[in-house]
Order: C-alpha cells, then structure tokens, then sequence
C-alpha cells in the first residue's frame, strides 16, 4: 500500500511539473509579443527623432520629390511646319451655309466677307435587300442550262459576300463573341442568330481553302520564318495553337501535341532555310529532321539571365556580359561575339550553382552556333518578337471564347485567322483585298 501511495504522489508532482511548464510557455509567448511591439515603438520614435535632430523628413511613398530641373517648353521649335488634321482627299458630298439674318439677332447682314471650309467625315450602314433577277438559259455545246454568276454572294448564301467577310473580321479580326456581333448587327436591321455565324464561318473557311494552300507553300519555301506555340483548349482539352510567321505571311495551327512533330510534317525539307525559336527543346528535333538552321531569340534568353541573376548572385556578371555582347552584336565582327561566348563559357567552371552551369553551358555552348545568325543575314531578327506577336490573337480569342468546341471548329479558327492576319500585311483596304482573293480563286 505504501508503495501505491509513492506512485500517486510522484504522479501528482509529474503533473504540476507540467503544469508549471506550460505556464511558463505561455509566459514566454506573452513576453516575445510584448518584445515585438517594444522593437516597432523604438524604430517609430528613432524615426521621429531622425526629424527632430533636422535629417531629411519622411514622407509616404507616393508622394513624389519635387523636380529641380526645368522641364523643355512643349511644341515644335520656331521655324518648323505646323501640322494639322488629317483631310480626306475624296469629298462625296458638298454643302452650302448661307445666311439671311444674324442667328444671335434676327437682324440683316451684309454680303459674304468671307469663306470657311470644314470637312466632316461620317459613316452610313444602310441594309440593302437585292433581288437578283438570273435569267437561265440552255447550252447547245455544254447541253445543260447555265446562268450568270452572281459576284456578290456566294451560292446559296442570303447574305453578301461583303457582309460574311464583315462577320468574319468581327469574329476572327477583331475577336468579338458572336452575341457581340449579333447586337452589332441588329443596331443595322440584320437579323442572324448564333448558328448562322459558325455556319458563315464554315463556309468561308472552305472558300478560302485554295488560298490556305497557298500560303501553306509559300511559308515552306521562305528563306525564313519565325515559330512559337501557346495553349489552346478544344472542347476541354489540351492543344497546342503553333504559329509559323515572316513579314508576308502567317500561319496557325491547332495541334493535341506540342512535340516537333507538328513543324516536322508542315515543313518538310528546310534544306538552307532558317527560323527563330525561344529555345523549346521540340525544335532542336526540327533541326536535324528537316535540315533547317536556328537562331535564339535574344530577348528570351537575356529574361532567363535576368531572372537567374536575381536568385544567385554568381549569375549577374552572366547577365551583364550577355547583355553587353547583344549590344555590341551590330558593331563587331561575328567571330569577335563568338570569342566573348567562349569566354563566358569558360568562366562557369567557377560557378558553384548547377542552375548557372546548366544555364551557361545551354547557351553558350549548346546553342553557340544559334546565337549570331542574324548577324550575317539582315533579313533576320535576333528576337521572336514577330512570333509572339502574332501569338497574341491566338491568346486574346482563348480567353474570350475558351477555345473550340470542336476539332472542326479549331480547324476553322485556325484557317481564318491565318487568312485575315495575312491579309492585314497587304496593302490596301482590308476587306477589297479578301474580296479580291476570294474573286480571283474562282
């Protein structure tokens, strides 16, 4: 029995031992708060006293300091040409002012001292229904009854041609949703529903077919082009929007798969072309499938030095130097810019991170022969800028539409797009030239 109660009572102390012990935590976490909030006055009244004793007083960040240096007056220098609104060349319609009486008064007024011309610039939409009366008749040659075309519209469309293309523009050019259009156009008096524009969109797509073909082979046979690729979703699935682009002409494709496979089959033999990339691994497979050479983009790659300068300091003299050598790209010779990225090459060997080593080793020697292409080929830009450009409608109709429903539908967007976007690089007027295109396809 005496031995239970020793238990007990050693079992009783264990317990107000830890008791005693988490008081003592809590004593410890009041206290560190309390020591915190000590530490925010000090540097409150260290601040003011700063202002007291005369140094610079604080002031809140968006409160700007005020500028010494006088700013330059604005406008042109004396001598130069004034410039002025633009004024059409073409006058449709002339109107005449002429008084009777003053306008303030009523009173009588004196013969014309003066007179002032103004140009105002208005827009029309009138919806115009034409019955086109076709007068058929048989052939004795053909044996059959022919009949004129009607240039206006396509066959058995009861829109204008020039109108499917206006929807096609809103749609695709200008990235409208459909019940967008479909209010635009009601303002005007047409009445077109929802499955009307995908079916115009349908039909215009296979107009376009031969036009698209075109294209297609003109890009495979320029000396040149410029290729990036973006997310893109149909019907919830993953795709891949590529687009392959020059100064002439733009092409997109709407791909389940991101692997080179898709530029391989599109291209074919690159046999002494070229081409502009960010780097993306699928096109070091490109390279060597159809023969085609590489340039880096530039700008991606001085990001990629920037963004890993600011996580280890070993790599912001990479950073400086690839950014020095970029700058001096079109005042030296290539095998000079060369000679400096062996150099920096050379330098990773004293890096301690693997990040940097991989990244210098990745540009400096992987892709060393990439680098200075432009350098020997004006025609060529150092960055792929063009391409990610030509990317931003492909990302700008994904976010409103959130891609395809269907691989039709895709295929659509991507046929349209690349019409409307070439033609945009033409000159003249935008929907006179896909007019014409579609006239001289005939």
């Amino acid at each position: 029995m005496d031995i239970k109660k020793e238990i007990e009572e050693i079992k009783k102390e264990n317990r107000d031992i830890i008791k005693e012990n988490d008081d003592l935590k809590k004593i410890n976490h009041q206290q560190r708060i309390e020591i915190t909030d000590l530490m925010k006055e000090i540097k409150l009244l260290e601040k003011k006293l700063e202002e007291v004793e005369g140094k610079k007083p604080s002031t809140p960040d968006f409160i700007k300091e005020s500028v010494k240096k006088k700013h330059k007056k604005t406008g042109q220098k004396k001598g130069h040409k004034g410039y002025s609104r633009y004024i059409p060349e073409r006058i449709d319609e002339v109107k005449k002012h002429n008084l009777d009486s003053c306008p303030n008064c009523g009173g009588n007024v004196s013969k014309t001292q003066e007179i002032r011309e103004r140009v105002v610039t208005d827009m029309e939409v009138n919806v115009v229904n034409t019955k086109h009366v076709i007068h058929r008749k048989y052939c004795k040659n053909c044996k059959k009854i022919v009949e004129p075309e009607v240039d206006e519209a396509l066959p058995n469309c009861r829109f204008s041609l020039r109108l499917m293309l206006l929807i096609m523009l809103m749609k695709v050019g200008l990235r409208l949703p459909s019940e967008k259009i479909i209010d635009f156009l009601t303002i005007f008096g047409v009445d077109i529903s929802d499955g009307e524009i995908y079916t115009i969109l349908d039909r215009l797509k296979e107009e376009f077919g031969g036009y698209y073909e075109e294209l297609v082979l003109k890009m495979r046979k320029a000396s040149h082009k410029y290729m990036d690729e973006t997310g893109w979703r149909v019907f919830g699935d993953n795709h891949w929007m590529w687009i392959l682009v020059n100064k002439e002409i733009a092409i997109y494709l709407i791909k389940k798969k991101r692997s080179s496979q898709v530029p391989i089959k599109f291209l074919g033999s690159q046999e002494g072309k070229s081409m502009t990339t960010d780097r993306f691994n699928a096109y070091n497979v490109v390279v060597e499938k159809t023969g085609i050479s590489q340039q880096i983009c530039w700008a991606h790659l001085l990001r990629n030095a920037k963004d890993l300068a600011e996580h280890y300091s070993e790599a912001e003299y990479i950073f400086r130097r690839l950014k020095y050598i970029f700058g001096k790209s079109r005042e030296v010779s290539k095998d000079r810019l060369l000679h400096w990225i062996d150099l920096v090459a050379e330098n990773r060997k004293r890096c301690k991170s693997s990040e940097v080593k991989k990244f210098v080793r990745s540009v400096c020697v992987k892709y060393r022969e990439n680098l200075f292409r432009f350098v020997d080929n004006p025609e060529i830009e150092p960055t792929n800028n063009m391409a990610e450009r030509g990317l931003r409608h492909g990302v700008v109709i994904r976010k409103i539409s959130g891609g395809s429903r269907s691989e039709k539908g895709a295929e659509t967007t991507a046929r349209l797009l690349s019409v409307v976007e070439t033609v945009k690089k033409q000159e003249g007027n935008i929907m006179d030239n896909l007019v014409n295109v579609l006239q001289k396809g005939k």
